[in-house]
């Protein structure tokens, strides 16, 4: 009987302990739910900043230029979070607040060791991810969590453009759920997760750095994740006292039945007490939905849980202002019965896109209420519900227009001027565009005037910009009342104005226009006791034009007219010249190709020989440029060198010809020809302040070409323009050992008065003289002269224009043995010279004169 006693009270002591143990796990099992309920909603509600700020990016398009303003307005409004990042390619590129968090900016979330592995998780998953602890780059730790943005393809895939974050730092991220006082309780604590790539626990806060014996474990899901909170009590779960009184009542239980009752009374007492401890958790359960409700209060934007049909299930509602419909109403009605027809399929149109992808944002609608139109960005979540269940979707409907107003108010600043509130450059471009498209369409004129006001700037100077911003303001408004309506009168910027008059049925529609808009800017202004006054410069131009022409082309032609209107004499008005223009245009474009084509080397040299016609040898041969164009061929120098004849271009040009004719000298001389070339000088190359110096560094170039092989012909009448400057190059161009020859002798003014200041070897005739030599008595007789003139100063004398033999006999009985013309050998390649000169014989008829 003793040992029935006995073994039946040990099992009734291990039952006992048994039940002690489990109600001691099961209370810190529902403590340890509590505190890992707070946590996961404490955390949803910090974390869901991330989803309006996905919202946000999603309707910029991907670039918030305000970022800064609205993430310092979101942050308040969500406790926990203390950092928001935006970073486009998973490239940190703004973080708010900024300061401390300077070392971020610039970092790439998809290499960093430390986060590259979650960054990637949430990248490829295409949720939201929470990852740490882990140590920031701002300094301390926390927790970051990351929500990638994709943007829809046109062929239906879709394209990753970054990452939204917000960061929450421990420990104060987590101070709102009080673990601490888990401690204070008698109760030790670790919150951990596992890594996803390691598989290795990692501590997120704990009471102590200790193993914690036999814990209970309480596990939820966060972004992409879990997190586990372990609770055991600080003693351990034995209870030796309790065990040893158990053991002793086992002991005596034979010998002391009465012990039973006393044992039956106290468990009966444990339960009543843990009665009270179920009691008090309720109180607690209570008190923390009533938290809940606090929380939900806090939240500024309006939260609903709705249907898929867009039925309002639950509905939260800072101000009911926001609200179409009065909340006791709203809860059992659809959207349609609720919201605009375009409103409400909008929003149906979200719970459809949420209810496939998980989440919808970026989502806008405007609502007219009764304080004024009002705009409302949707975030839609879908809700995890029971398998069978009704979908269930949460949709945040945050205001957000005071951002509209703040982008309305922007874009006015955007297309209008500051000061005189007309339309700025960029609205004038705008507008301008759609009066030409519209000119067109109508077969009508438009003019653009380009008006700069006379003697702002001393105004401005004399009395002050602000005395000068009120002229500005009062003219601009006379000036727009001057225009009709459909007009437009845009500032450019300072005293800078532009008007586009539209619908004119020919030009001179615009002139009384012009006329108002004169007068209006010479009307006197007061300002304060000061009466001042100004003017208006105005240059017009018109549109359609003859050839295809462009807004801006339009202003410049505007802008080139009002200069020529200011140097006129100002107070006027003057109409762009366009065949002026176009004839400028052509020029510059033909000094841009000729350039190229000296920079291709598409320009050769041809040799027209020179010869003594009554000993038959070859004297030399004068060297004149060609070129050799890719689509037209070989041009005359008419073709082209009237183009560069008063430019810069025309000094390379003329130097390129020296320096190839040297090539060209030394060349036959290599050869075993000996030829003097003779190169033209223009008078812009030879008026160079350092024609000489530049001479000598050609020549130096050259050092196998003796000086005296190099022959300079000048125009007569270039000489003659600067004659005292041409005689110093001639004496120095002599000392060098260089020839010159005076060229088209005879077309002179001044020519037997300056004739003996000039060092010049020899004087060509001028083939006019020549051609008509046969047949015009006054151009023989000039011929006999210039021969003579010749003889007299002891100059050589060679005709041009030989193109006959009778042309030939005439000047040899002249006296002129030296010529060149069609009539001994036209102009020909380098390279076909030497041969020509090796088989060359004078006419018979030159040569049997005495």
């Amino acid at each position: 009987m003793l040992l029935i006693s006995l073994m039946l009270g040990g099992v009734i002591v291990w039952q006992m302990e048994g039940n002690r143990l489990d109600t001691a796990r099961a209370q810190v099992y529902a403590l340890a739910s509590d505190r890992a309920n707070e946590t996961q909603n404490h955390l949803d509600r910090a974390l869901s900043v991330v989803y309006a700020m996905a919202a946000l990016v999603q309707q910029a398009e991907g670039k918030i230029n305000d970022f800064e303003h609205v993430a310092t307005k979101m942050l308040p409004d969500y406790p926990g979070a203390s950092v928001l990042i935006y970073a486009p390619d998973g490239i940190i590129a703004h973080a708010v607040p900024i300061t401390g968090n300077e070392a971020a900016i610039g970092l790439n979330l998809l290499q960093d060791p430390v986060m590259r592995a979650e960054t990637q998780l949430a990248r490829n998953t295409g949720k939201l991810t929470l990852a740490g602890p882990l140590a920031l780059r701002q300094g301390g730790t926390g927790l970051v969590a990351r929500l990638p943005i994709f943007w829809d393809q046109a062929d239906g895939t879709t394209s990753f453009w970054g990452f939204v974050n917000v960061v929450l730092k421990l420990p104060q991220a987590l101070d709102p759920v009080k673990l601490p006082e888990l401690s204070a309780r008698g109760f030790n604590y670790k919150l951990w997760r596992i890594v996803p790539e390691s598989g290795q626990m990692q501590v997120i806060m704990a009471s102590s750095n200790q193993a914690l014996p036999d814990p209970v474990r309480k596990s939820f899901s966060v972004p992409n994740g879990g997190w586990t909170l372990s609770v055991s009590p600080t003693a351990g779960w034995d209870d030796p006292v309790g065990l040893t009184v158990k053991a002793s009542v086992v002991v005596l239980w034979s010998m002391l039945l009465a012990y039973l009752f006393k044992l039956q009374l106290r468990q009966s007492a444990q339960r009543h007490d843990l009665e009270q401890q179920v009691h008090a958790r309720t109180l607690e359960i209570q008190a923390s939905e009533q938290q809940l409700a606090a929380t939900l209060s806090a939240i500024p934007d309006l939260l609903f849980e709705m249907g898929l049909d867009g039925r309002y299930y639950t509905c939260h509602a800072p101000h009911s202002r926001l609200l179409m419909t009065p909340m006791q109403d709203l809860v059992g009605k659809t959207v349609a019965q609720v919201l605009p027809a375009e409103a409400a399929a909008l929003v149906l149109d979200a719970l459809a896109q949420a209810q496939e992808s998980g989440f919808s944002h970026g989502r806008e609608l405007m609502l007219t209420m009764p304080d004024g139109p009002r705009w409302f960005e949707l975030s839609v979540a879908r809700k995890p519900v029971a398998p069978g269940q009704e979908p269930r979707l949460i949709v945040i409907s945050h205001d957000v227009t005071a951002r509209r107003q703040a982008e309305a108010h922007v874009a006015k600043l955007a297309y209008f001027d500051p000061l005189t509130h007309l339309p700025n450059r960029r609205l004038l471009a705008d507008r301008l565009q759609q009066a030409m498209v519209q000119a067109l369409r109508r077969q009508h004129q438009l003019a653009v005037a380009y008006l700069d006001l006379d003697g702002f700037k001393a105004i401005n100077d004399r009395h002050g910009h602000q005395t000068g911003d009120q002229i500005l303001i009062v003219l601009a408004k006379r000036m727009k009342e001057a225009l009709r309506e459909g007009d437009t009168l845009a500032r450019l910027g300072g005293d800078e104005f532009v008007a586009v008059l539209i619908d004119l049925e020919d030009t001179s529609t615009s002139v009384p226009l012009l006329h108002r808009l004169l007068a209006a800017a010479a009307l006197p202004v007061q300002v304060g006791e000061l009466s001042l006054q100004v003017s208006a410069s105005v240059g017009i131009t018109f549109y359609p034009q003859a050839q295809d022409i462009e807004a801006d082309q339009l202003l410049r032609q505007a802008d080139q007219a009002m200069y020529q209107a200011k140097v006129a004499g100002k107070n006027r008005y003057q109409i762009f010249d366009a065949a002026q223009d176009n004839s400028l245009r052509h020029h510059h474009e033909s000094l841009k190709r000729l350039r190229q084509a000296l920079a291709n080397c598409e320009f050769v040299l041809h040799y027209q020989p020179k010869v003594n016609m009554r000993s038959g040898k070859v004297i030399g041969a004068e060297a004149l440029i060609r070129w050799q164009h890719p689509e037209r061929g070989l041009l005359a120098p008419a073709e082209f060198l009237p183009v560069i004849e008063d430019h810069p271009l025309a000094v390379e040009v003329g130097e390129w010809v020296i320096n190839t004719a040297l090539t060209q000298i030394g060349q036959w001389q290599a050869a075993g020809l000996e030829l003097p070339v003779s190169v033209n000088i223009g008078a812009r190359q030879l008026q160079q302040g350092d024609f000489v110096e530049r001479l000598q560094a050609l020549l130096a170039a050259h050092p196998q070409v003796c000086a005296s092989s190099l022959e300079l012909e000048v125009l007569e009448t270039s000489a003659l323009e600067d004659m005292a400057q041409v005689s110093q190059v001639l004496e120095a161009c002599a000392t060098m050992g260089v020839r010159f020859a005076l060229d088209d002798f005879g077309t002179g003014y001044s020519s037997l008065t300056y004739l003996k200041r000039l060092r010049v070897a020899l004087l060509k005739i001028d083939k006019s003289f020549v051609r008509d030599m046969l047949d015009d008595p006054d151009d023989l007789a000039i011929l006999q002269g210039v021969i003579g003139l010749a003889a007299a100063f002891k100059r050589e004398v060679i005709a041009e224009g030989v193109e006959t033999v009778a042309h030939g006999t005439a000047l040899l009985h002249l006296g002129c043995e030296l010529a060149q013309g069609y009539g001994i050998a036209r102009p020909m390649p380098a390279d076909q010279l030497p041969a020509w000169a090796a088989s060359w014989q004078p006419d018979a008829a030159w040569c049997k004169l005495p």
